[in-house]
């Protein structure tokens, strides 16, 4: 091959290899509602609104005033009992929880 053609050659490589990556991209769209997103319990489903109370996952307090009241409360509520912030808690059906509060002294047990 003539030193000539190898030139030509590395020029056209180097030209296409440009070209891509100068490329426009194409932008797909993958959001992803946080009221579908499930991940080790963050992002549940939002409140639908109906009858319920909610339980503290940490110490098994019930906020009994509805979906109304607790939906204006905002992000920075925290359990009264053991100060678990507004995600921990999960709804469940009305009166179904017992609000036994068990509050842990500590996450290893002393």
């Amino acid at each position: 091959m003539k030193q000539s053609s190898i030139y030509s050659l590395f020029a056209l490589l180097i030209t296409l290899a440009l070209s891509q990556a100068f490329a426009p991209l194409s932008v797909v769209s993958t959001k992803t509602s946080t009221s579908q997103l499930n991940l080790f319990g963050i992002g549940e489903p939002k409140d639908d609104g109906s009858p319920g109370d909610y339980l503290c996952k940490d110490c098994g307090y019930v906020f009994t005033k509805g979906p109304a009241a607790w939906a204006k409360l905002d992000d920075k509520y925290s359990c009264p009992p053991c100060g678990a912030p507004k995600f921990r808690f999960k709804k469940v059906p009305k009166g179904s929880a017992s609000g036994k509060v068990e509050v842990k002294k500590s996450w290893f047990g002393n």
